[in-house]
């Protein structure tokens, strides 16, 4: 063994079990497609310290390059597969995603063959080292293009987060580039340029600084957003629990108003006989009854949309709009109260229903309509004097039916709208960002689409489509 050898081999083997540690962190897509890059980046490492063995046999050294070379082969598309997932990106690259994939499987078919590599040679310090094919130069030209849109993707993603997420996602982009830079030196050789290959030996810095931001910074953590999502709730919670109280305020009043009002007449004898008092303690007991079911009604309405689950699917079935609001408004009504936000619904009799997760659709009307009371909440700084609104409009268009959701209130700029629905993205001073970020996941599990227009101080529109009721 040489000093080349063993550093592939420390490398290979510290980055399949750091990658092992994140899948069992993470089982989830993040976890699965970061644990098959590394598996073909391990199957690389192992397959190339032997080649470069210097006690190697010939067709040992021609069949080690030969597997290397079949897993690198997977190792750029693979590489960008989690760059899209981790950046929550997938969906907008897909084509491109599935194009990668197709080029890549076409590459693994010819990775055993001569086309890909013929022989092997002797070049520098190595005994042995990849010959390159045709298929070869194809695959160079693959690995140089790909793996720059991977951190692309992160790049992008890592403008959009503060504070330790934005930490995280650097260190998580500074310690692969370690282990690409090292790994892209070695295919110098294979092209007749006697370039040292001491990149070799700062590979292994790829996995340590891994399972430093791992361990010190929680990097590829799911609990932090558990955690995040749960301030969120707290923060929605907040508005719930001040909107029942006030919703049960008015009821309690009036039970307790017309009870004293009895007590009161009664005992200073203003009832003229026993027929009388029978008949205002009727009315007593009737209103009271009233006004206890107002109050059970209302607070089995705040039972049910906090029971609301999110489940993997949606079970989708037809639901009316208009009763959906008129359930969720009194959740909201306090809240729009104390800001001084008038609310309207447009929704046209005509369009009896859509198919929807009902549950769901709570929660996407509840974070809309609270993430624009929230842009009114300090409109009044501003120096415009005018009519805080929100408006629910509802149209048909063949099978779809749109949603827009819009206020008249500050508005959002321009270079912010692209990373409003990004997971912990916000311009407020309170929340997490994630309100956005899973009312656009809800849509989309219901083979819905949502988009934005915002203009400064005239406000914004969210617009939504779901399939109507066929």
């Amino acid at each position: 063994m040489n000093p080349y050898n063993l550093s592939l081999l420390f490398f290979a083997f510290c980055t399949f079990f750091i990658s092992l540690l994140i899948w069992l962190k993470r089982q989830d897509k993040v976890g699965q497609i970061y644990f098959i890059f590394s598996i073909f980046v391990t199957i690389w490492g192992v397959g190339f310290s032997i080649l470069i063995n210097q006690n190697t046999s010939y067709l040992l050294a021609l069949f080690s390059a030969r597997v290397a070379n079949a897993a690198a082969v997977m190792i750029p598309v693979t590489w960008f597969h989690f760059s899209l997932i981790f950046s929550d990106r997938v969906k907008k690259h897909f084509k491109l995603l599935r194009g990668l994939y197709l080029l890549a499987f076409a590459l693994l078919i010819f990775s055993f063959s001569p086309l890909f590599v013929p022989d092997l040679h002797s070049v520098s310090s190595f005994a042995y080292f990849t010959h390159p094919g045709p298929m070869y130069h194809v695959f160079t030209a693959f690995f140089f293009l790909v793996i720059p849109l991977g951190f692309i993707q992160l790049f992008e993603k890592m403008k959009t987060l503060f504070g330790v997420e934005k930490y995280q996602s650097k260190g998580l982009m500074v310690s692969t580039a370690i282990g690409f830079m090292g790994g892209s030196l070695t295919f110098l050789p294979a092209y007749d340029i006697a370039f040292p290959q001491y990149g070799l030996f700062f590979m292994p810095i790829y996995p340590f600084a891994m399972a430093y931001f791992m361990i010190k910074q929680k990097l590829f953590d799911i609990e932090e957003i558990a955690q995040a999502a749960h301030r969120d709730k707290l923060a929605a919670i907040g508005i719930l629990t001040a909107s029942m109280t006030h919703e049960i305020k008015n009821p309690l009043y009036i039970i307790h108003g017309i009870a004293e009002s009895y007590l009161a007449n009664l005992e200073d004898g203003l009832y003229q006989n026993t027929d009388e008092i029978i008949a205002k303690s009727k009315m007593v007991i009737q209103k009271t009854i009233d006004q206890a079911s107002r109050v059970i009604e209302i607070m089995k309405r705040f039972s049910n949309f906090t029971k609301s689950r999110i489940s993997e699917n949606a079970l989708r079935g037809a639901v009316d709009l208009n009763e959906l609001l008129e359930g969720i408004l009194p959740l909201i009504q306090h809240d729009l109260d104390i800001n001084k936000i008038t609310f309207e619904k447009k929704v046209p009799k005509e369009i009896q229903s859509f198919l929807v997760d009902r549950y769901h659709m709570e929660e996407i009307l509840f974070n809309l309509i609270v993430n624009a009371s929230h842009a009114l909440k300090d409109q009044d700084k501003d120096g415009r004097d005018f009519k805080k609104k929100i408006e629910v409009f509802v149209t048909e268009q063949k099978n779809t039916v749109s949603l827009i959701i819009q206020d008249n209130g500050p508005g959002i700029a321009p270079q912010k709208l692209p990373y409003i629905f990004e997971p912990f993205y916000t311009t407020k001073k309170e929340g997490m960002g994630l309100g956005l970020y899973v009312t656009k996941k809800l849509i989309e599990k219901n083979q819905g689409e949502i988009s934005v227009n915002s203009k400064l101080k005239q406000g914004t529109s969210f617009f939504i489509k779901f399939k109507k009721q066929l």
